[in-house]
């Protein structure tokens, strides 16, 4: 299979308060091809590129501060540029009566990837160096990797999914600033590192269509131009039943059984060290109900595609 998309952005930037006013125009052809070849119904081999888009959210565009704290900033770059990939994988697909093996060896290429770039601003407050955390475009940001998926069914009622992912990145480039003393500096981004993570899924079908599921991930450390992320690992857990002749379902989910899900980062700069948590959400625990109007379970599970739809 192959395709070409098109794509023309405008992104208009206007705050009043500090006359900053941006006006970022692009447009760009996306071309994909897919190659398969199959050996027989349990073996295939493909071979897949594409050119992707990563335009900046408006969080990392916005100029005004956020607050961590007082004295570690979160500062948007309206002059950010989007970021495009191109990206290669080889896969290869391989199905056993109880396990379907999937895994491939990616690389992809990004010109002006996003960076978040840790600065000191040049002031103290309480005699601690004020940090500024803001996103630029990184020259380059090369990404090589290998990963599998298993997926285990030793039993009707029991199904295994495990992925494990491992890559390698290395990122060039150099960002210079003037600190609020109108002294300049400038930091090397240069850096070689490596990283993998994995994720692992039971889902256990009980009679009376009761259905238990557990999800745990776990994110090695990995190294950075200005220190390194720490290694983290978290759970999901969640219960249901189907009622009402399958029309209904009652579900009781935990999100971060632990709540262990965080960012943590120990940064390293030329005067200063910094140790930083940061956590989206706290644990959750949700009850709900969920009716099915004219539909059955499977029928929602597996929506059609309509008649003249199209995928983008």
């Amino acid at each position: 299979m192959g395709g070409l998309r098109f794509e023309d952005s405008k992104i208009q930037i206007n705050q009043f308060v500090t006359q900053d006013y941006n006006t970022k125009k692009y447009n760009n052809f996306f071309p994909s091809a897919f190659l398969t070849y199959e050996f027989n119904d349990e073996t295939s081999i493909s071979l897949n590129y594409s050119k992707r888009i990563n335009r900046p959210r408006d969080r990392f565009i916005n100029p005004f501060s956020s607050y961590s704290s007082n004295v570690n900033l979160f500062v948007g770059n309206p002059d950010l540029d989007p970021a495009l990939s191109d990206a290669f994988d080889l896969g290869f697909l391989k199905k056993w009566r109880k396990i379907t093996l999937n895994t491939s060896i990616y690389l992809n290429n990004t010109k002006n990837s996003f960076q978040v770039i840790r600065k000191e601003r040049g002031d103290l407050i309480n005699n601690i160096p004020v940090i500024i955390n803001t996103p630029f475009n990184l020259a380059s940001d090369n990404k090589l990797g290998f990963e599998f998926t298993l997926n285990y069914t030793p039993y009707k009622w029991w199904k295994l999914n495990g992925n494990f992912n491992y890559f390698s990145n290395k990122t060039d480039g150099s960002y210079t600033y003037i600190k609020t003393n109108n002294t300049t500096e400038t930091i090397d981004l240069y850096n070689i590192s490596s990283t993998w993570f994995t994720r692992l899924t039971s889902k256990v079908s009980f009679p009376y269509k009761i259905d238990f599921q557990v999800n745990g991930t776990y994110n090695a450390p990995q190294k950075t131009a200005q220190g390194k992320t720490i290694g983290v690992g978290s759970m999901n857990l969640a219960l249901s039943k189907d009622v009402l002749k399958d029309k209904g379902t009652i579900a009781l989910n935990v999100s971060d059984v632990f709540n262990s899900r965080k960012r943590i980062m120990d940064v390293n700069l030329a005067k200063v060290n910094s140790y930083s948590e940061m956590q989206w959400r706290e644990r959750q625990i949700t009850l709900s109900f969920t009716y099915r109007f004219n539909k059955q379970k499977s029928e929602r599970e597996k929506p059609k595609r309509e008649e003249g739809s199209e995928d983008f």
